[in-house]
């Protein structure tokens, strides 16, 4: 699923910078002019201890904003994953949790733009973090309390309008207290800066203090992003996260309180004599004209910024493996970005406009943006990214990858918002009202370019087409600049950069271009706001495939059809008589297809999360019988967690598809907590059938969902659905009760399954046969580690586990079946069979489909391994160990 909340702003959690020019030792009304007449209207001061170096006494300021950086980044983290379980994983519900976020910014910014100068920064700034870090601890408190009051039904309500409002207003009040001292921070963190060290000799005016703290504060977002994404959400878990950023912002409020106290010459104005604008000499005031410049220029930053973000998400993940990891890389490089051109901004603004810095930042990024494209085209080959043989080599190459990708263009977009600060600027001074009036604008803009571009260009345009767009957007400060000098050499550099701006739209079909497409045929392409959605066919077979973002196949028809209409078969014929069923994840539509011929079925609910994927199912209705339209099926477009915490409706099955482990919050659905809503919707004597892609996970991640669930569940069995020693497939089949198959009655319902000529499998020809599928129970074992919404471990460890290739297939595979599976006991599942009915095979005939080379045993003998046979619980035949 798309993560649009993982993607932050240079606005959103990064310190204002206002420039202006550098000012001589020599010019009485610099910094310090200003200083000494506020100081005339205020008590005698005491200034902080000369004995230190400048640049010792202003580290507390850097160490203080580089933890607030910090803090910001793991609250953001944790208040999406927070609310993402409330709303589900939905890149709609991640939107409204982006708008809530920045919109509580937004007026932060705008209320600590207009108290800054009326108050001691140093205690107001204590103040916002004490704030942010105390509702930060109650946020998880008031999402609990939100299920169980009357905003419930409203949260989840059925009208699409009057669910998106209610969701709007209850995110934008539940982060409000939170984010709006969080954007306060800001206009108070400059007024910190430009009210002390006011006898510092360092060289340095105001501006460049503040660019330097900009600097350190977006590497505390750096550290942030890899601290969230790597370790804590984990390991401290995803509330507990928040309430370690809390600890940070407590600190931080500590710090400035600390600090105060150190420099008690610092005061705030007296109310009868405020700092005004007028107060300070003025060496620039832009005109009306050069203001409509700067609201558009930091609008453009803004709204291009976020969008890029989103955009070179969509791209990356067409190569990556989609993981937490992989989705942050995008975000530490536009933060090093914004970070690396401050501090160019900073040595820039000595010899350069405002306006000039803008308009070489405008016209490199468009030029940056289709580099880029390009680059990633020929660089990749659109090959699944592979580097080295462990995690850390694949974590460090895709970082490098992206770095190398996004770096240019976040360089070139972060000069834009420090430059409309210093064009404000007077004599190196900065007034906040300047600082809070363009950072809300920007973060404004930001939103909707997250939004838009997610829900409206890149499903409209495509792609390179949204490159070709950002990308001219980009560079309509270049060319106003440019077109307004009327000197044609000027104008026909504009007409180049928007030409080079265009250069994306040449792209259409890149997969020709780098890749052999003769095998494979593009049936049809949807841009979908969770990335590209194909329906492709295979040239020489007509075999058909629906992937997502070239790489992630849902499934096939043909010769593979078998195996996952056995999927639905399976659950359907253990449970002695089925009538409803739900299967959370549609794919290729061919599992929930095996349903069709089970006529007792009275109704077959099917849970997709991405719309386009049920258009995509409808274009292989021939081959999955039309199971989107069947007059039992009922399709609902929704996360299948959120799906199950909403719905009244029960059932006899409940069929959990095969979810890529790693997949960014598709843990989520292995968690006990979505076990225990599977149980809520099962009946008295219902199953919940949990498909595994063993060839998707280590031996670790595997044992925390059975684990997790037999927490869950009284009985857990474990059924193959794929005898296979690379690609095995297996199921955990949950109930209240152990399973008791009655072969004469399965056997009827074979024969009626048999009659509707739509059910051909060998395997599972007669009950004996599927008994044989029986790969005993998984007991519950005390003190295992379970998979929790608070400790997300399968999502974290099955990526390691990926690319480190410790993955349960061959040698560990048959290790681990030895070992532990055919150790297992086997009390949950009894076989009643026929007194004329040979016994099924012992347990080792899987071991020789799985290993033919290495085991020698046939199905069918009595012969025993070293490690168990097939001691199930059989009315009539016990098999000997």
């Amino acid at each position: 699923m798309t993560m649009i909340m993982d993607t932050i702003t240079n606005s959103s959690l990064t310190m204002p910078i206002k420039n202006g020019e550098r000012v001589s030792k020599n010019n009485s009304q610099g910094e310090n002019g200003v200083m000494e007449h506020n100081r005339s209207a205020s008590s005698p001061r005491s200034p902080v201890p000369l004995l230190l170096s400048a640049s010792a006494r202003l580290l507390p300021f850097y160490l203080i904003f580089t933890a607030s950086g910090f803090a910001a980044l793991v609250y953001e983290v944790s208040w999406n994953r927070q609310l993402g379980l409330l709303f589900g994983h939905t890149s709609h519900a991640a939107a409204v949790v982006l708008a809530a976020y920045f919109g509580g910014m937004a007026i932060g910014y705008a209320i600590g733009g207009r108290l800054a100068s009326r108050m001691c920064p140093f205690r107001g700034y204590a103040t916002c973090e004490l704030i942010a870090g105390l509702w930060a601890i109650a946020i998880p408190v008031c999402v609990n309390l939100s299920t169980r009051s009357f905003l419930d039904p409203l949260l989840q309500s059925s009208d699409a309008n009057l669910q998106l409002v209610s969701r709007v207003i209850f995110s934008l009040l539940l982060l409000a207290p939170a984010t709006i001292a969080l954007g306060a921070t800001l206009p108070i963190m400059n007024e910190m800066l430009r009210r002390s060290l006011t006898d510092s000799n360092d060289g340095f005016g105001h501006r460049d203090r503040l660019i330097r703290a900009y600097g350190f504060n977006v590497l505390g977002a750096v550290l942030g992003v890899i601290a969230a994404s790597s370790v804590l959400l984990a390991t401290v878990g995803v509330t507990r996260s928040s309430q370690l950023a809390a600890i940070i912002s407590f600190a931080c409020a500590a710090a400035a309180i600390r600090m105060r106290s150190r420099a008690s010459s610092i005061a705030a104005p007296t109310t009868d004599q405020p700092t005004t604008k007028a107060m300070i000499p003025t060496s620039h005031h832009p005109g009306d004209s050069d203001t409509r410049f700067w609201i558009m220029a930091v609008i453009v930053s803004g709204a291009g910024t976020l969008a890029l973000e989103v955009l070179y998400t969509r791209l990356f993940s067409l190569v990556f493996h989609n993981s937490t990891y992989t989705f942050s890389f995008v975000l530490i490089g536009f933060l090093l970005g914004l970070s690396l051109s401050a501090l160019v901004v900073r040595r820039l603004l000595v010899r350069f406009s405002p306006k000039t810095i803008v308009m070489g930042g405008s016209g490199f990024a468009a030029i940056a943006i289709s580099v880029s494209v390009f680059g990633f085209i020929i660089g990749t080959r659109l090959e699944y990214f592979r580097a080295g043989q462990t995690f850390a080599s694949y974590y460090l190459g895709g970082l490098l990858l992206v770095l190398a990708m996004t770096l240019p263009v976040a360089f070139s977009a972060g000069v834009f918002l420090p430059s409309a600060w210093a064009a404000y600027s007077s004599q190196g001074q900065l007034d906040s009202r300047d600082v809070s009036r363009f950072t809300l604008v920007n973060t404004i803009a930001a939103a909707l370019g997250a939004i838009l571009s997610s829900f409206v260009l890149f499903p409209a345009a495509g792609l390179w087409k949204s490159f070709a767009m950002v990308a001219f957007v980009m560079l309509i400060p270049a060319i106003a600049c440019l077109v307004n000098s009327l000197r044609p050499t000027r104008i026909a550099i504009a007409v180049v950069l928007a030409g080079i701006s265009c250069l994306p739209l040449a792209v259409t079909n890149p997969e020709a271009w780098v890749r052999d497409e003769g095998s494979e045929t593009l049936l049809r392409r949807w841009h979908s706001s969770y990335g590209w959605i194909d329906v492709v066919q295979d040239s020489k077979s007509g075999v058909k495939k629906v992937r997502q973002n070239l790489h992630y196949r849902f499934g096939a028809t043909g010769s593979n059809a078998t195996r996952e209409f056995r999927q639905a078969h399976l659950p359907l014929l253990l449970h002695p008589q089925p009538r409803d069923v739900a299967f959370l994840g549609l794919g290729t539509g061919m599992t929930a297809a095996g349903a069709v011929p089970h006529r007792e079925l009275r109704s077959i609910d099917i849970v997709e999360l991405i719309p386009e994927v049920v258009d995509a199912v409808r274009m292989l209705a021939e081959e999955n019988r039309n199971i989107v339209d069947e007059p039992r099926t009922t399709m609902i477009v929704d996360d299948a967690r959120h799906f199950l915490a909403t719905t009244e409706q029960t059932y006899d099955v409940i069929v959990s598809d095969l979810f890529v482990p790693w997949e960014s919050e598709t843990g989520y659905l292995y968690t006990v907590e979505q076990f225990a809503l599977a149980r809520t919707r099962l009946r008295e004597s219902g199953l919940l059938c949990q498909w595994l892609p063993l060839y998707q996970l280590g031996t670790d991640e595997f044992r925390m969902i059975a684990d997790s669930l037999r927490s869950v569940f009284p009985h857990v069995t474990l059924w193959w659905g794929r005898l296979h020693g690379s690609r095995p497939i297996l199921a955990l089949v949950a109930s209240e009760h152990g399973l008791r198959i009655n072969e004469s009655e399965m056997q009827q319902r074979l024969n009626r399954l048999t009659a509707t000529g739509q059910f051909e499998d060998a395997s599972f020809a007669t009950p004996t046969r599927i008994v044989e599928w029986y790969a005993g129970d998984w007991p519950r074992h005390e003190g295992a580690r379970l998979n929790t919404d608070e400790h997300p471990w399968v999502e974290f460890h099955s990526p390691v586990s990926h690319r480190s290739g410790n993955l349960l297939r061959r040698n560990i595979l048959r290790d681990f079946l030895k070992q532990t599976l055919e150790t297992n006991p086997d009390d949950s599942m009894t076989y009643l069979q026929t007194p004329d009915s040979p016994p099924p095979s012992n347990r080792s005939w899987q071991r020789t489909v799985l290993f033919p080379e290495v085991e020698t045993v046939s199905r069918g003998t009595e012969a025993s391994f070293e490690v168990g046979l097939f001691p199930f619980s059989s009315a009539n035949h016990t098999p000997q160990r």
